[in-house]
């Protein structure tokens, strides 16, 4: 019987030991998973950070293109009211002027 509990102990021994080996082989293939993933990941973030640039300066020209259409087009309404506000906006225009309204209003009627 004692040879059969030493045989037992040794098998127990053996298979807590094949256990720990395998546990620790399972953890470093999930540690090399875990960092193939992270390599992944690293690399999708710096692609969606030079995508999220490229976004932000589209969105600085584009702000900048509209506050300058914004600038344009004010100058144009106070052009347009300084030549409706004139005195002596019935008398005849000077050609100059003359091909200045038909450009902003269209011919006369």
């Amino acid at each position: 019987m004692m040879l059969s509990l030493r045989s037992m102990l040794t098998g127990a021994g053996v298979a807590a030991l094949a256990a720990a080996v395998w546990w620790l082989v399972q953890l470093t293939a999930d540690r090399e998973t875990l960092r193939a993933e992270l390599a992944a990941v690293h690399d999708d973030l710096g692609r969606a950070n030079a995508n999220l640039a490229r976004a932000n300066e589209a969105a600085r020209v584009h702000r900048a293109h509209l506050a300058r259409a914004a600038e344009q087009a004010w100058r144009w309404d106070a052009l347009a009211r300084d030549l409706q506000s004139m005195e002596g906006r019935d008398a005849p225009l000077s050609p100059f002027l003359r091909a200045a309204a038909e450009r902003l209003y269209g011919p006369e009627r």
